[in-house]
């Protein structure tokens, strides 16, 4: 299960890496960059709701109810916002790092979790 969570893991990189590409040289901070914390909430629910769309045969309403509008929601964030957020963040691999650090660490944390409840059953 935790393969599967980190190649979702390595996919959602990948889409924000691809998002992230662009001809521009400026490094320059955004105006409305989100901040790395809550950048790194949003990957973590993001990965975590890769990971649960595969359930999405089982709840209809799963993608209408959690789909990207639930993070813009969410996080009073948009679209554009979150493109150039991640833009700056890739454009800075330290604190990227630091954000995805933490965000594997918090699934490992989730997995523990589900773990140790396995084990108490």
């Amino acid at each position: 299960m935790i393969k599967k969570q980190i190649k979702n893991l390595i996919y959602s990189i990948m889409v924000f890496l691809f998002f992230s590409c662009n001809n521009f040289p400026s490094n320059q901070k955004p105006n409305n960059l989100i901040d790395e914390e809550t950048m790194e909430k949003i990957l973590f629910e993001a990965t975590m709701m890769d990971v649960m769309n595969t359930f999405s045969e089982k709840n209809p309403d799963f993608l209408r109810l959690f789909g990207v509008n639930y993070f813009y929601q969410k996080y009073g964030i948009d679209s554009i916002q979150l493109i150039q957020s991640d833009k700056y963040y890739s454009k800075n691999p330290r604190i990227y790092y630091r954000i995805y650090k933490k965000v594997l660490d918090k699934m490992q944390m989730q997995k523990d979790s589900i773990d140790r409840l396995i084990d108490t059953k």
